[in-house]
């Protein structure tokens, strides 16, 4: 793909009678790019804070206009950033348009500027990392001042991006820090970083360094621009972040701290780290395709004293803090037992798949079935796979439990076939539950165990997939807290 950075001069479109002419002539200068990205606030000014409000009003005329002229140039269009207003608050907003004119992502900048400016004070804050899929790949945004929090750009890297995209109003005299910041956010997560910046005297004392680069995952300049006016230009292949990430395996070799949203973190294939915040746990029962066989599962239940369920399929909410990759469980019960499933873990832009055990504890399930799927954690594979990985031969895969841990015979043993598919689950809890999806852990019920239940010390799991020659397991131990008091 090619990408081109529009390093236009400080102030000049808003200077301009049509401020959208203006930068659709960069645009123009610009054919042939796949990726086209403009700098931070080109309208009003960064540094015209005066007009930030009024700007605000000017913004929806804008960002309609550069729809049509991503569409008309036939190429994603980083709209650099603008005053968005919204919920009674001003933000710093960059918006991604698709080569079709569509909206692809939207991220509010979140770490404001206080040194000698007013954003602090006009502007808020926003909330959400933002990583946009794109025809090119999977790009994360930002916006200046956030080069100096790596952690922003850790996240972006955990959600799948392998390349940045930073609109800036970035001044002299820290030139110097601009420069090295970005080589080195690029290294650290073996990522592209296509920067732009603006140039020259913004009428307001000061003047914006320029540099725009394109910087590659091993930190190397590959296209770039100095103090005056221009377009940097330059063919690049994403791919070449995973050939990075494989040939100097950095990201796998990372060693992950504590995360005070006590977030999940699990690794890709290729060890690449996941950072998972979990707001919702949704269990899902009585899931099999086969009516015939709910209706039996139903009935053993039964006879092991469960009531059956109000609802087919049912649904089960517990605590996000139950989720666990811990290798050892703590329970309250000598009647607990674990039992074979996948996980969903539907995160923004990303669906990642787990295997699980939905722990439980049996002899409360007979009196209380909520209280009883809240009282014991749910374990998870430290391990994931992107459903867009497995999807076309998801029927393919197998499930498998064994109890104790490293028993000859299987627990549970069976096709995922037997179970709904993601998909239809994903929409089934969409359609009973509402709200934003991402950050919901879906468990998607079990298959039947050969036996009745067994209560052991340890329980292990496996998702496998023979297509691939690859399998999530986890293993854990149990340990009845109760048994020495």
């Amino acid at each position: 793909m090619r990408v081109s950075l529009l390093q236009m001069p400080a102030d000049a479109a808003a200077a301009s009678p049509d401020p959208v002419h203006f930068v659709r002539g960069w645009v123009t200068a610009a054919a042939g790019s796949d990726l086209i990205v403009l700098p931070e606030m080109w309208h009003p000014g960064y540094f015209a804070f005066d007009q930030y409000a009024r700007a605000a009003d000017d913004t929806p005329a804008l960002l309609a206009a550069l729809s049509e002229t991503a569409a008309e140039a036939g190429a994603c269009l980083h709209a650099g950033s603008l005053v968005e207003a919204g919920d009674g608050h001003l933000y710093n907003t960059s918006v991604l348009f698709g080569p079709d004119g569509t909206e692809l992502a939207r991220y509010r900048k979140m770490h404001l500027f206080g040194f000698d400016s007013q954003e602090q004070r006009l502007l808020s804050p926003g909330e959400e990392v933002v990583v946009a899929d794109t025809p090119l790949g999977r790009l994360g945004m930002a916006v200046c001042y956030d080069l100096r929090f790596p952690e922003l750009f850790r996240r972006m890297c955990e959600r799948g991006a392998v390349g940045f995209v930073v609109a800036s109003a970035w001044p002299h005299p820290r030139v110097e820090a601009w420069s090295t910041l970005l080589r080195a956010r690029a290294i650290e997560s073996q990522a592209f970083m296509f920067a732009c910046n603006g140039v020259g005297a913004t009428g307001y004392g000061a003047t914006l360094c320029g540099r725009s680069a394109v910087i590659d995952p091993w930190g190397i300049t590959v296209a770039s621009l100095g103090d005056d006016p221009g377009i940097a230009s330059m063919p690049v292949q994403l791919q070449e972040a995973h050939t990075a990430r494989g040939r100097f395996p950095a990201l796998a070799d990372r060693q992950l701290l504590g995360d005070p949203d006590n977030d999940l973190v699990l690794r890709q294939d290729d060890g690449t780290a996941v950072r998972f915040t979990a707001r919702r746990v949704v269990l899902a029962g009585y899931t099999a395709r086969d009516t015939d066989a709910i209706n039996a599962y139903i009935a053993k239940l039964e006879e092991e004293g469960i009531c059956p369920p109000d609802e087919v399929p049912a649904y089960f909410v517990v605590g996000a803090d139950r989720l666990t990759t811990a290798p050892r469980i703590e329970v309250t019960t000598a009647s607990s037992c674990g039992e074979v499933e996948f996980a969903l873990l539907i995160d923004h832009g990303e669906i990642w798949v787990a295997a699980a055990s939905d722990h439980t504890d049996r002899a409360l399930e007979t009196v209380d079935i909520n209280a009883s799927k809240q009282n014991c954690p749910k374990v998870l594979s430290s391990s994931v796979w992107r459903l867009s990985d497995i999807e076309a031969h998801w029927d393919d895969l197998t499930f498998e439990a064994r109890t104790p841990a490293g028993s000859t015979d299987p627990y549970q043993a069976g096709p995922v076939a037997a179970l709904r598919p993601p998909r239809e689950l994903i929409e089934l809890v969409e359609d009973r539950f509402g709200g934003p999806m991402a950050g919901t852990v879906i468990l998607s019920g079990t298959i039947p165990a050969a036996g009745g239940f067994e209560f052991h010390s340890s329980f292990e799991v496996a998702l496998r997939d023979p297509v691939r020659g690859r399998s999530l397991e986890v293993a854990y131990s149990i340990v009845n807290v109760m048994e020495d008091t």
